[in-house]
């Protein structure tokens, strides 16, 4: 006997979509703030309905490049891109 895992959307989840749907495209920390979850709480979250079709990432803005002195030594220091999520919206 197979277990189905459970395919439905939880309120997150559709909370999330609600506010793609009024406000898009939205970055994964505007979400989570406006969800009252940290970013790395609905990262999954949009990695799973992205992977479902539901969502897909909008734009992706340029790598920033930091460079620090940690210890004496100057380190460069590329930071995460930030990524715009949206509805995904197929022709019919």
């Amino acid at each position: 006997m197979q277990i189905r895992k459970k395919q439905s959307l939880d309120g997150i989840d559709r909370e999330i979509l609600r506010l793609l749907y009024k406000i898009s495209p939205l970055v994964s920390s505007q979400i989570a703030k406006k969800v009252g979850l940290t970013a790395a709480a609905i990262a999954p979250r949009l990695h799973c309905l992205q992977k479902k079709g539901i969502i897909k990432k909008s734009k992706v803005s340029k790598i920033r490049t930091f460079h620090r002195v940690i210890s004496g030594k100057s380190i460069i220091i590329h930071a995460p891109r930030s990524i715009y999520w949206g509805i995904d919206l197929k022709d019919g």
